[in-house]
């Protein structure tokens, strides 16, 4: 037993307020508690005792575990933990910890000691903080089970302090490797040196016999150079005269020009002065145009108002014509009732004449006595009958009052009824102007709807006509401005021309045959390529692009019966095209080279096999230096390259430049754009025109929509009429019906209650009559028998029924003529004739105004016509003067071709003198060249006058290189001028060399000399260029040699000794290492067969690198009992946990500390592996351990030999309380249990 944790003495530390003595600690010690009590901060005051880190306590500052410091109340400036450890002798340390401000103070046995020293001492009893050999924390149980095998390896070189010797181990092992590699540099460098030493006398044989072959070289040189300069003098001297003679032609041709240039302008000046006169009547007859437009519209609303009026006057005759008949129909009915009132008061004059005939003829013949009896007896009845006659005279004179007001309430009725009647055929008049008047509206309403559907029509069509001449006026403006700022309104040339109507005329023939040029059926895909594209095309790019050779055949033919000039034609179905080599597309150095191919568009599908014929597989690069470096830069790799400025390299070594003549040819794009820009442009003028003619029928529609106006107007018009009918006169004849209505319900009541009250009346008077007659009865009934009637009533009744006849034969009378006059009345007063003169007032003011309208739309009319007669005559003028202009066209084209032949002939002769011009300057250029040659190769030419050094050479830049540098610039006219006064001495060139007179001898005879000097060349190029001073290359290399033998030495010596004390270094680690693995992979197996507690567990530990293990992982495997083997991340929770037990274990076992500290590694522990988990803790701290264990399961703890309890105290924040317990006298108790029984 190497010694044992006796307590811990806590102050303010975490949880645990104020000072707390734990222990002491059993052997097999159980830490119990609640969750949140403070378990863990026991383990962290453990681990803070012994050395951990603040990071690795839970906190982020060492002043946070002062006990309230996390919730802002510390309830002291410091803490402390102190560890009383007994060592195997029994004698008791301390190892206290504390933290005051922010730093820690580490005291042992109460004496202040360094960190260092405090590590040390722990080290002392096995107690390693950085290996953790003394402790695992919460839930790391299964993350030691679960590390890779680089992190075992590192795990077991802190517990073997192996890695102590890392940094040497690293550092030797870097400078052995560095002192080998220097031996082998310099063994390398001797052989080297051995090597120039045999080259060396090599070179010096081959000195004398080098140097002959160049003093032949530069005798061929000097003689093809005397050649050339000889012949390149001759011909310049020739071309200079004919140059002189050819300058005196041109003067007297650009007199002619100047002649025929001056008669152009002047026909041009006439020309523009008709065109003036042609814009300034153009600009007239658009106002007059304008004034047509203008009136037009005047006419129309003229005309319009006319047919208003013409319409307005035709209904109101119509209603006039109605108003008459209805005031005749008036008239006549009063009349008709004027002659029924006379005839029937004539007749009731007749009546009563008749009855008074009739009265006399029935009166009764009494004598005077029995008259005279017949008016006492009457006396007497009435004395009798006197109170009967004032009732009965009562009653007679109601009833003839209520029939009186009968008669009067009948004859009301009747005039109501007739009154209604006549109502009711005013409504039936009224609803059916009122339906006349919709029919109307409605047929105006569909005329309408057709002409807004025609005025839509018209003003979609003007609409688009202005949309799209916005359009295409935008569009001809752009064109415009393209065509002005490429100046590409300037005169085609005829050249240009008939190659542009060759072209066309073959597609008209030959459709779809026929393509067009390559210039036009491709384009560059941007403006900087145009350069290269066009040098790569080369003739290709003007050549016609045709489907067959038949076709192309066919095609010559006919450009020759046409007089056409000739053509180049590349037929699709003929033409070898080499394929594109892909690789060139994935090329990235040089920057931003591509295939020319690539770089231009193909507007025409059918021509790609054209463009690939002639593009192949040429590249474009940005600069010269990268086309040259495609063309030469490898000799197995060489391809035809060009620059953006025209420069081509081809693979035979053929260098090209750009020059003004490809810039002129490279022209053609922008041609071929131009000369679509003017074709859109006619295109786009005609369709302007076109447009500006559809325009014009923006007059139609403003006519249209006034037409529309007049008519909504009448509509709106007779809508108001039908409104009024409908509604006003309508409802005021509806309300005046109903008013006679009314009066009729209420005359009808009145008549039934009359009639009532009569009839009850009737039957009272009835009564007393009859009471009346019995007296009157017995008065008179002597007198009734002697004159023989039944009663006197008999008599008194004939005479009364005769008067009452009479009266009511005039009642009727009197009654027809009240009707009569009532009807008459009523007719009086609804007076036709009002209405009829109204509407007749309205007819005749219409009239009126038709006649003024009438008049207005003639001088409307006649001043329209008149403008459109001056608007005609204007155009016939514009005409005639367009001919005059045309003519005059004429006149300026012939002038002008006079023109254009004075200056081709100027032309052509200036072509001829700059030919003879260039000539001399490549001659003299040639000449140049050839005494830069001389001066750069170094050949001796002969001179009589001057020097060579009159000639001047370029400075090679650092990106110039020698090729370049052989091919002269352009030289200066001060170059030239020095040049010209070196004369050179011809006297060694062989006179036959001399007197060639053809170009092609002279080149054939230099290029038999230049092939003479090649072959020299190529021979000499094969034999190294000796080295003159052999010798003294020998001495420098016997001095290297001997100074690279005694380096070589020395570096072999040195690597001797690094890799000595590299190998001690590496097997101290080894053996290091291999103490603390060798015993804890022999362990484990056992130690894990104990913890499953089945001899069939099987563990493995091994390192992947036997050798040096340290270097690599190693691998951890374990197989649970009754189970097939499986990698760690396949374990369970429970077997992994064992897993890494048994590792602790094994490890403990061979560098054991003197306790071991466990915080709840039975958490993922099932009841039966607690059990035999905690059987092996228990056996181990019997044996040789300490153990301190946080468990939650009493399972587990009820093992232990001493229990610690932590529990949680009411507080503002988490207080710790601590009770312990020592089991072992209850274990002890059981064990006698158990024996007695």
């Amino acid at each position: 037993v190497m010694g044992r944790l006796h307590t811990l003495e806590l102050e303010n530390f975490k949880s645990y307020k104020g000072k707390q003595i734990i222990g002491p600690f059993k052997q097999f010690t159980a830490i119990i508690g609640p969750n949140g009590s403070g378990k863990s901060n026991m383990m962290d005051a453990i681990c803070f005792v012994l050395g951990e880190k603040a990071s690795n306590l839970r906190v982020k500052r060492l002043n946070d575990l002062i006990h309230g410091a996390p919730v802002g109340k510390p309830v002291a400036n410091k803490c402390h933990v102190t560890m009383s450890f007994e060592d195997d002798e029994g004698k008791m340390r301390s190892f206290t910890r504390s933290v005051s401000g922010a730093g820690s103070e580490y005291r042992i046995d109460s004496k202040v000691v360094t960190p260092q020293q405090y590590n040390h001492e722990l080290e002392e009893i096995n107690i390693f903080i950085k290996a953790k050999n003394f402790l695992v924390y919460q839930g790391q149980v299964e993350q030691i089970a679960m590390r890779n095998p680089k992190e075992r390896t590192q795990l077991f070189e802190e517990i073997s302090r192996s890695c102590e010797y890392q940094a040497d181990y690293d550092r030797l092992k870097a400078e052995m490797i560095k002192a080998e590699e220097d031996a082998a540099f310099n063994l390398n460098k001797r052989r080297g040196i051995a090597q120039e030493k045999r080259e060396a006398k090599m070179e010096k044989d081959e000195a004398e016999k080098y140097q002959m072959m160049k003093d032949d070289l530069a005798a061929k040189q000097r003689q093809m150079y005397l050649l050339q300069l000889y012949h390149a003098e001759k011909s310049a001297t020739s071309a200079s005269e004919e140059l002189e003679r050819k300058k005196l032609i041109v003067e007297e041709l650009m007199k002619k020009k100047e002649e025929c240039d001056e008669a152009v302008a002047v026909k041009q000046r006439e020309h523009k002065k008709l065109l003036k006169e042609v814009h300034k009547m153009e600009q007239k007859t658009l106002e007059k145009e304008k004034e047509v437009t203008t009136q037009k519209p005047r006419y129309v609303a003229a005309k319009q108002e006319v047919v208003h009026v013409k319409a307005k006057l035709e209904t109101a005759t119509k209603m006039h014509a109605a108003a008459q008949r209805s005031a005749e129909t008036h008239e006549k009915n009063v009349l008709a009732l004027k002659d029924k009132i006379t005839e029937v008061e004539q007749k009731k004059i007749e009546c009563e004449e008749k009855l008074a005939a009739e009265s006399q003829s029935l009166d009764m013949q009494l004598s005077d006595a029995q008259v005279t009896e017949y008016y006492a007896l009457k006396g007497e009845a009435t004395k009798r009958c006197g109170v009967l006659d004032m009732e009965l005279n009562k009653l007679l004179q109601e009833r003839e009052t209520d029939r009186n007001a009968l008669q009067f309430e009948q004859r009301r009725l009747v005039q109501a009824s007739e009154r209604v009647k006549n109502k009711e055929s005013e409504i039936e008049r009224n609803a059916r102007q009122a339906e006349h008047l919709s029919e109307n509206i409605q047929s105006q309403t569909a005329l309408l709807e057709d002409e807004k559907k025609n005025l839509r029509h018209l003003e979609n069509q003007v609409r688009e006509s202005k949309e799209k001449l916005e359009k295409v006026a935008v569009e001809l403006n752009e064109v415009s401005r393209q065509l002005a700022d490429a100046h590409g309104d300037t005169a085609e040339s005829e050249r240009n021309r008939r190659r542009n109507e060759a072209i066309d005329s073959l597609k008209r023939v030959f459709p779809d045959r026929v393509y067009g040029r390559l210039v036009d059926l491709c384009q560059p895909s941007h403006r900087r390529f145009q350069l290269a594209v066009t040098k790569v095309l080369a003739k290709n790019m003007m050549s016609i692009v045709c489907d067959t050779d038949e076709t192309a055949r066919e095609s010559i033919v006919y450009l020759k019966e046409q007089r056409l000039p000739p053509e180049t034609f590349l037929p699709l179905s003929i033409l070898d095209v080499h394929p594109i080599n892909e690789k060139l597309r994935e090329l990235t150095e040089p920057r931003g080279v591509k295939l020319v191919f690539d770089v231009i568009q193909c507007n025409n599908p059918v021509a790609r096999k054209a463009l690939q014929f002639a593009c192949g597989n040429a590249l474009v690069c940005e600069t010269a230096e990268d086309a040259k470096y495609l063309a030469y830069g490898s000799a197995s790799d060489r391809y035809k390259a060009i620059a953006l400025d025209g420069t081509l390299f081809q693979q035979n070594g053929v260098i090209s430049g750009g020059g003004q003549e490809l810039k002129v040819r490279a022209r053609k794009w922008d041609e071929n754009a131009l000369r679509k820009l003017k074709e859109r442009r006619a295109v786009l003028m005609e369709e302007n025109q076109q447009l500006h003619r559809t325009r014009k029928k923006e007059l139609d529609v403003e006519m249209k929509r006034n037409q529309l106006v007049q008519l909504e107007q009448r509509i709106k018009y007779t809508k108001n009429e039908r409104l009024k009918v409908e509604n006003q006169t309508a409802k005021r004849l509806e309300q005046e019906l109903e008013t006679l209505n009314g009066e009729l319900a209420v005359i009808q009541p009145k008549i039934d209650e009359i009639e009532q009250r009569m009839a009850e009346r009737d039957v009272q008077i009835e009564k007393l009559q009859k009471k009346r007659d019995s007296v009157t009865d017995e008065v008179f009934r002597d007198f009734c028998r002697r004159i023989n009637i039944k009663d006197i009533r008999q008599y008194e009744q004939r005479e009364m029924r005769f008067h009452e006849e009479m009266q009511e034969q005039l009642k009727k009378f009197d009654n027809e003529l009240d009707r009569l006059k009532n009807e008459l009345e009523y007719l009086k007063s609804d007076d036709k004739s009002l209405r009829e003169k109204q509407e007749a007032e309205k007819v005749k003011r219409l009239a009126k105004d038709l006649v003024d309208l009438k008049k207005k739309e003639e001088r409307e009319h006649k001043k329209l016509k008149d403008l459109e007669a001056e608007y005609e005559q204007m155009k016939m003028e514009i005409v005639a003067k367009k001919a005059a202009v045309e003519d005059s066209e004429c006149e300026i084209n012939v002038v002008k071709k006079n023109a254009q032949q004075a200056a081709r002939e100027v032309s052509a002769e200036e072509k001829l003198v700059l030919a003879l011009e260039q000539a001399i300057v490549r001659r003299r250029n040639e000449r140049h060249s050839i005494l830069h040659s001389c001066k750069i190769n170094g050949v001796e030419v002969p001179l009589i006058r001057g020097s060579l050094a009159d000639v001047d050479v370029d400075e090679q830049t650092p990106t110039t290189s020698a090729e370049d540098a052989s091919q002269p610039s352009q030289p200066t006219p001060e170059q030239m001028d020095r040049e010209a006064k070196i004369t050179i001495n011809f006297k060694s060139l062989p006179e036959a060399l001399k007197e060639l007179e053809d170009e092609e001898e002279v080149k054939r005879a230099v290029e038999k000399l230049a092939k003479e000097v090649a072959d020299t060349q190529a021979l000499i190029s094969r034999i190294s260029a000796p080295n003159l001073k052999a010798s003294e290359r020998m001495e420098i290399v016997k001095e290297k040699e001997a100074e690279t033998t005694e380096e070589c030495e020395t570096a072999r010596k040195k690597a001797r000794k690094a890799r000595q004390l590299f190998e001690k270094v590496k097997a101290d680690r080894y053996k290091r290492f291999q103490e603390c693995f060798e015993p804890v992979a022999q362990k484990i197996d056992e130690i894990y067969k104990q913890l499953s507690r089945n001899e069939s567990a099987q563990a493995f530990l091994g390192a992947d690198n036997m050798e040096e293990p340290y270097l690599e992982g190693i691998a951890y495997n374990c197989v649970a009992p009754g189970k097939r083997f499986r990698p760690m991340d396949n374990l369970s929770g429970g077997e992994k946990t064992v897993a890494a037990l048994a590792l602790l274990f094994a490890m403990h076992a061979r560098n054991p500390s003197p306790f071991f500290v466990l915080d709840e590694i039975d958490a993922a522990l099932d009841n039966t592996n607690i059990g035999k988990v905690a059987s092996f803790i228990s056996e181990r701290a019997r044996l040789d351990m300490q153990l301190v264990v946080i468990s939650l399961k009493e399972e587990f703890y009820n093992k232990a030999d001493g229990l610690v309890g932590i529990y949680p105290q009411p507080a503002n924040c988490t207080v710790s309380g601590v009770l312990t317990l020592d089991l072992t006298t209850f274990k002890q108790s059981h064990l006698d249990s158990s024996a007695v029984d």
